[in-house]
């Protein structure tokens, strides 16, 4: 039932006709997430450079620097699932990856907002960088959304 109307096999004088589906996917959410994929990695990089840094040039008390160390470890692990589950709704189509990235967006939001304002340290660069971030995940939302309402209708 891939779209084809026939009787198998075929006999001849027989043809197939194949059923048109337009594809339901969202391109510019496509578009966000194969971007923010590579602006986590570099997010992260930035982010793991930063804290060394802090942590040898500044007076972090108790285990305060491993915690934010474990904080940006558990946002690597978020977003990539979170990316992930976007990726495969909106090419399969599927609406309950979708939903699951969506949920997942506001996590990774208040973690931007955690790095923007309440980290021990805030750098500027650590507060632009969280803007970005905080960028594509408001509007990978919007779009989930968009591909959500699009793939149910389907």
């Amino acid at each position: 039932s891939s779209g084809i109307n026939a009787e198998w096999p075929l006999r001849p004088g027989m043809t197939v006709v194949r059923q048109y589906t337009p594809p339901h996917s969202s391109v510019p959410l496509q578009i966000f997430l194969h971007y923010n994929y590579y602006y986590f990695i570099l997010f992260f990089l930035v982010e793991l450079l930063a804290i060394t840094w802090k942590g040898v040039v500044l007076p972090f008390t108790g285990t305060t620097l491993a915690a934010e160390v474990s904080l940006l470890m558990l946002y690597a692990v978020c977003e990539a699932i979170r990316l992930y589950l976007g990726n495969k709704g909106n090419l399969t189509e599927k609406p309950f990856p979708i939903i699951v990235f969506l949920l997942l967006t506001l996590p990774m939001a208040m973690a931007y907002v955690f790095t923007m304002l309440f980290q021990t340290y805030v750098l500027h660069l650590d507060a632009i960088m969280s803007y970005i971030g905080l960028g594509f995940c408001g509007l990978e939302f919007i779009l989930g959304i968009v591909a959500l309402f699009q793939v149910s209708r389907a």
